[in-house]
């Protein structure tokens, strides 16, 4: 049961983007999401229409139904799911973020920082921010239409978003001016709907700068913050001020395990389970006052994540260990030792790099098997696998037969995750596998290479 003292708030933040599952998904798959995400405890969904490699949805005049069409109409489809599931709803936004086809030279963001990318433009121009704001009225009047209640909107500076030229300097309060006139838009569609910020990227004196500037120019418009926690760290900085009235929230990261280095990250090593990190991060927000979070999920690959996450915050648990073991009876239908023992397999993965890969292939051989196959369990599995098939590669300095063929088992490991458990298609961006190679996926690759192509599969000696 959820108690009345927990977190108000609890977001699940899921952006259907970049090939992941969210984009992926169906009806049916939404649907489980949502029913699971509501049984540990979330009572927000949020998404984001990320604009990148995507031209004008609503530019269509031959009515083609393209990319942009179709996930659109499939993001305004979950959202209509979560409202019948009871979840409030958000959509997240990146203001200055266009589409590949409102990208015109004379309108272009400048961008003097490393955190500055994406199909930007300039809000200062006024062209360009009537472009700006003609999508977000698009967009506002497409979930409306749809008869979804908007409950928030939240937004982002960076990642995409910014500009750097004199005109927006300093950005983050020419993107709280932008804010404010996209929140004049948003409530023509829904009255009610109340702004509010991410503090993912932000500085302290950027902090320091939009409190003075919203006191001053926007007092009271902005509800809420959902304070960034960065990697390896359990709790966000809370002596950075917010404006008046700005309710604290944290930004929590399900997407890895317990610690970040070597990454573990986005699914690329397979599922992730923080069972130390994320209890530690509830505690800390709440010695610190803080009373809603937004978990940022990437795929299903984090499902033990946020089953943590929500099932703690939510009050329904105390431990992470009283939710793995809950986790294993719902799922897999284990009870008593069995769960227990899951509970205890899972928490070799909180530093998978550290842990000991022969005892836990010992552990999990002594559990049962679920007697309905679930990719939750399949997941797992393969993750060990890849473990395996990587400690094997690393414990050999020649690239010999036996060293090839381990080092392809862990690629063809990796592919049976995405292409069979998963149900995914290309992951592009920052959350494709390859941008988190193992260490030695060069030396591999130049070894097939010098293979030739028609010789793989064959032995060193043979080619």
């Amino acid at each position: 049961m959820i108690k009345d003292d927990t977190f108000k708030c609890r977001e699940l933040y899921a952006p259907a983007h970049f090939g992941n599952s969210y984009e992926a998904m169906y009806r049916t798959e939404a649907e489980d999401l949502l029913t699971e995400a509501k049984h540990w405890g979330f009572n927000t969904y949020s998404d984001w229409y990320d604009a990148a490699d995507l031209r004008d949805p609503g530019n269509n005049p031959r009515r083609n139904y393209l990319l942009p069409q179709a996930l659109l109409d499939r993001k305004i489809e979950v959202f209509t799911i979560a409202v019948e599931h009871g979840f409030d709803t958000d959509l997240l936004i990146t203001p200055n973020h266009v589409y590949i086809d409102q990208l015109r030279p004379d309108i272009l963001a400048e961008a003097g920082d490393d955190r500055i990318f994406g199909q930007l433009i300039c809000p200062s121009k006024p062209a360009a921010r009537e472009i700006i704001l003609e999508n977000h009225r698009y967009l506002f009047k497409r979930l409306a239409g749809a008869g979804v209640p908007l409950s928030f909107v939240s937004a982002c500076p960076y990642d995409y978003g910014g500009c750097s030229c004199t005109s927006c300097n300093p950005w983050i309060t020419a993107f709280g001016q932008l804010m404010k006139d996209i929140y004049e838009i948003a409530i023509e569609s829904f009255p009610d709907v109340r702004p509010r910020l991410i503090g993912w990227w932000w500085t302290a004196e950027e902090h320091a700068v939009f409190r003075e500037w919203a006191d001053r120019e926007a007092p009271g418009l902005f509800t809420g913050m959902f304070r960034h926690i960065k990697y390896g760290e359990s709790v966000p900085d809370m002596s950075a001020p917010l404006p008046d009235g700005c309710a604290e929230g944290a930004f929590v990261h399900t997407g890895y395990p317990d610690i970040n280095k070597p990454p573990d990250v986005y699914g690329a090593w397979g599922p992730t389970a923080a069972h130390d990190r994320i209890p530690r991060t509830v505690a800390g927000l709440t010695d610190a006052g803080v009373d809603s979070f937004m978990a940022y999920s990437e795929g299903f690959f984090d499902d033990v994540n946020r089953a943590i996450l929500a099932g703690i915050g939510s009050g329904q648990y105390t431990s992470s260990r009283d939710v793995l073991i809950a986790y294993a009876e719902r799922y897999f239908g284990f009870s008593g030792s069995d769960a227990s023992g899951w509970a205890e397999w899972l928490t070799f993965w909180g530093r998978p790099f550290e842990a000991h890969i022969a005892e836990a292939r010992t552990l999990f051989n002594s559990l049962p098997r679920p007697e309905i196959p679930t990719w939750r369990y399949d997941q797992w599995e393969a993750k060990l696998e890849l473990f395996e098939a990587h400690n094997s590669v690393t414990s050999s300095d020649t690239w010999d037969d036996t060293r090839i063929e381990n080092a392809t088992r862990f690629y063809s490991i990796r592919e049976k995750l995405y292409r069979d458990i998963w149900r995914l298609g290309p992951v592009r961006h920052g959350i494709n596998a390859e941008s988190y190679p193992p260490p030695w996926a060069g030396e591999y690759e130049e070894t097939v290479r010098a293979m030739g192509t028609e010789n793989r599969g064959m032995s060193i000696d043979e080619a």
